[in-house]
């Protein structure tokens, strides 16, 4: 599951990329737009910043199948995603 989950993530980063705030949402949806933690609340996406030196990203889970989306840096995403055994974020 591990290199799936890694894929995934790399699916879901590909998709925050282009995702603005003015887009349409599932209630509960959870998401990154230009970098910042979003989700889905009353059919809008509601933002909030990440910590200094950190951004939003989908990673891959390590202990099941899945992905979380989590404010972290670009270098331990990178290296996280990687570690499933995929190239790049």
């Amino acid at each position: 599951f591990l290199k799936k989950n890694g894929l995934n993530a790399q699916k879901l980063n590909l998709k925050f990329a282009s995702l603005q705030q003015s887009d349409n949402c599932t209630e509960g949806e959870i998401g990154c737009i230009s970098g910042l933690f979003a989700q889905c609340i009353s059919g809008q996406w509601q933002t909030n910043a990440c910590s200094a030196g950190t951004s939003c990203f989908a990673l891959p889970l390590v202990n099941g199948a899945g992905t979380s989306t989590v404010c972290d840096s670009q270098t331990d995403a990178l290296a996280r995603i990687q570690a499933t055994g995929v190239s790049g974020g």
